[in-house]
């Protein structure tokens, strides 16, 4: 090989010098290993240092490095509350999604919601799912009356408490199909059923569910178009249709008056019509059945507090992307298997909202999806997480254990931490979980001591010992030592943030009621409960 081609060689090898293992055929390599990054470099990174008073990136804070652990008195439970004085604030300005794993009480609003609603700034807009609606009486008042942004809160049972109730809102989602382009009506009413219908997924025929879906797209858009609705454009008015779809017809004693009208209409370009005769060509049991089914996807109308919520002024989704918007929804646990498919109708109109926008005010729009499992599986989400982030959408997914996205999930649920550019956990305790961890966090170099007693020779001839060390491989940490490590009690408040392309760090976790960085912005803004 001639001086140059060597040369030239060479500098393509360039790209393999630093690899620990396979640079060429011959070459003996380094055992595999892994080790946590050190937190004085995480503090001396300027991409990972955040500004907490001003945040123009819009970072999502994630915690402090070298804060001091303070330690309160002892409560009536037991426990001894510890929170974080000082350090440096961390934070990151990824444009991919962000997947927090925590354990029940673990303290994911405290740790992490409640920071980000604080520091975010007026132009990062964000929807955030609220169960408890601490998270609207904590900081709507602070992101409307500091931040000057628009504040919406639609909480139908008032769990945010009567402080949060000049920021109530309604969420008419006919309104927003009536913005669509007359060309994708039916397919936007398309997406409003598939988030009313939770498919059983247990069931051996799709059949009833897709029965419902395509009569309630159908109803949808009846309601939206025909002159007999003008005023009365909402869900509400579906349900009313839908609890009267067997009322005959006084002018025809074979046809019910639901299905004559809507055989009338052209709307959809014949989508109502064809859809009409789809429903109502069923007979005996058959349309029975469906007529039940469909009625119990939408039941949750029947609550009088939720037809408050469908009807009257509402928010516009397309603002969380073309304007500056913070809309909470607040929904109580207890009512959370009623209003599973409000939850889910949100979370999808939102998102298609933001993909139809075109145009973008902040860096991102947010979705603070907690308790993520709640919603069921929504295929909308799935694409979100592979496409979104590039239409400025963040999803903010959080989760007790992994255990609930494998089970939504099955065959995709490696794709959301896949396009996920962070994740933070702590307070994890169920194996599943922690086994996941500890395989993401790879292996470490270990030395392992081994002795034995050496004979009178070999200390006099070869100044033997009997101690040997052996050099292997363990995992940087077990299920048991991360779990321990993390736990919510921990000490030293530590959490653990995987991100790809980086060493594995820990921080710690920075309390917004006790953290010097925040609690500042409490007090008059926090609203009564």
């Amino acid at each position: 090989m001639s001086k140059s081609a060597q040369r030239e060689f060479e500098r393509f090898g360039e790209l393999l010098e630093d690899l620990p293992r396979g640079q060429f055929a011959k070459h003996v390599g380094q055992p595999p290993s892994n080790y946590f990054e050190h937190p004085a470099y995480v503090a001396s990174t300027p991409s990972m240092r955040m500004d907490v008073k001003h945040n123009h990136e819009s970072k999502l804070f994630l915690g402090v490095v070298g804060g001091q652990v303070v330690t309160g008195k002892r409560q009536a439970d037991g426990r001894i509350p510890r929170w974080v004085h000082g350090g440096v604030p961390i934070g990151v300005a990824d444009d991919r999604h962000h997947f927090l794993l925590a354990g029940s009480r673990g303290g994911k609003g405290r740790a992490f919601l409640n920071n980000n609603l604080f520091l975010a700034p007026k132009s990062t807009s964000n929807l955030v799912l609220d169960p408890k609606g601490d998270l609207a009486a904590e900081t709507a008042g602070y992101r409307a009356e500091v931040l000057g942004q628009d504040v919406g809160v639609i909480d139908p049972f008032g769990c945010s408490g009567s402080g949060t109730s000049r920021y109530r809102i309604g969420f008419n989602v006919i309104e927003e199909l009536l913005r669509s382009d007359r060309q994708v009506l039916t397919a936007d009413a398309m997406q409003i059923s598939e988030a009313l219908v939770i498919e059983n997924e247990s069931a051996k025929d799709p059949h009833w569910d897709a029965g419902a879906k395509d009569f309630i797209a159908c109803l949808c858009v009846h309601v939206a178009t025909h002159p007999n609705y003008e005023g009365q454009r909402d869900l509400v008015t579906v349900w009313e249709l839908m609890a009267s779809a067997t009322k005959p017809d006084p002018n025809d004693p074979h046809a019910y008056a639901l299905e004559t009208e809507m055989l009338e209409s052209d709307a959809g370009g014949g989508y109502v019509r064809a859809g009409a005769n789809a429903f109502y060509s069923r007979t005996g049991d058959e349309f029975s059945s469906m007529v039940s089914g469909t009625r119990r996807h939408l039941s949750f109308i029947g609550i009088e507090a939720v037809r408050n919520v469908l009807r009257g002024p509402s928010v516009n989704p397309r603002q969380l992307k073309n304007g500056s918007l913070t809309l909470y929804v607040s929904i109580p646990a207890m009512r959370d298997k009623a209003m599973k498919g409000f939850k889910r109708l949100v979370v999808q109109t939102c998102l298609s909202a933001c993909e139809a926008e075109t145009v973008a005010t902040g860096n991102q729009t947010v979705f603070y999806l907690d308790e993520f499992h709640s919603l069921g599986r929504l295929e909308c989400i799935e694409i979100a997480i592979a496409q979104f982030a590039g239409l400025g959408v963040k999803l903010a997914i959080i989760l007790q254990d992994i255990s609930q996205i494998q089970a939504l999930y099955p065959k995709s649920w490696q794709t959301f931490l896949g396009n996920a550019g962070t994740f933070q956990t702590f307070a994890g305790f169920d194996e599943a979980s922690l086994t996941y961890i500890s395989k993401r966090l790879g292996e470490a170099l270990t030395s392992t001591p081994s002795s034995h007693q050496p004979s009178r020779e070999q200390v006099m001839q070869d100044a033997a010992t009997g101690t040997s060390w052996a050099i292997g491989n363990k995992p940087l940490m077990t299920p048991n030592e991360i779990e321990m490590f993390f736990a919510r009690d921990d000490p030293k408040l530590r959490q653990l943030v995987l991100r790809p392309g980086y060493r594995p760090m820990v921080l710690q976790r920075c309390f917004y009621d006790k953290s010097e960085f925040i609690k500042d912005r409490l007090g008059r803004h926090t609203l009564s409960r």
